[in-house]
């Protein structure tokens, strides 16, 4: 007899793998929202042996890492999976990397225990390489004194949209982890460790606006170009199935 005891633990065993993959090229212009169902497209066609949700829409038991924004390439990113029936991470990884299309990359696959915390649950922080024009000539020296005031500041605060008609002011300086920059032809490289996950998140473009606000960094007035180069778990000996 089916209990819902006996359905909690039937889930809980259930096959769980963690693929890394990158978002690049065309794809990183897809949607947060687009890529879900892109990859959901790939999993059906590639034959997966799918673990569904319940309810009147079921759809694939399968979940994101922290969304990248449209435009924004990343070069190692998450999602987890898990299936009815466990697969070879190998074939896997073959039978999923024939569907998808091009800019979207699976790398790396492997199974984690059924048990282990959600993805998202499990992320601390990001890094991030951005590019910014000038606006007018600068020394490294310049650079570097516009990062050392942002640093040694003990707060900065931002109002942030949070919907429609509502903002929030938070301090995003705790989740500030690194920075570093250099000029490069005319541009600015730079390289940040920064918040993400559960627990808050601060975005790269915020902090190039605050270093253009509030401490004097000439960069001209639009989209940086933004490479998430990485996403770190708090325990790493768990997140790779340890």
């Amino acid at each position: 007899m089916f209990t819902a005891r006996n359905i909690i633990q039937e889930v809980s065993i259930l096959p769980r793998y963690r693929i890394e993959f990158r978002k690049e090229g065309p794809a990183r212009f897809i949607s947060h929202l687009d890529l879900v169902r892109t990859l959901e497209r790939a999993m059906r066609r590639a034959g997966l042996p799918l673990a569904f949700s319940q309810g009147f829409n079921p759809h694939p038991r399968f979940s994101l890492g922290a969304p990248l924004p449209v435009g924004v390439k990343g070069e190692k990113e998450y999602l987890d999976l898990e299936l009815v029936a466990a697969l070879p991470v190998d074939e896997m990884l073959k039978r999923l990397s024939d569907q998808l299309p091009r800019g979207l990359k699976m790398t790396r696959v492997w199974r984690i225990p059924g048990d282990a915390p959600a993805l998202m649950a499990t992320l601390e922080k990001a890094t991030y390489r951005v590019d910014v024009s000038l606006a007018r000539e600068i020394t490294q020296e310049d650079l570097q004194r516009s990062i050392d005031g942002l640093l040694e500041t003990p707060e900065v605060i931002i109002t942030r949209r949070a919907g429609e008609n509502r903002e929030k002011v938070l301090d995003i300086r705790p989740g500030i982890y690194a920075l570093s920059g250099r000029l490069e032809d005319g541009r600015i490289r730079l390289e940040m460790s920064l918040a993400v996950g559960n627990r808050g998140t601060v975005r790269p473009e915020e902090v190039v606006l605050v270093l253009a606000e509030r401490f004097g960094l000439p960069v001209k007035d639009e989209q940086p170009d933004v490479i998430r180069t990485g996403l770190y778990p708090a325990e790493p000996e768990k997140f790779y199935g340890g």
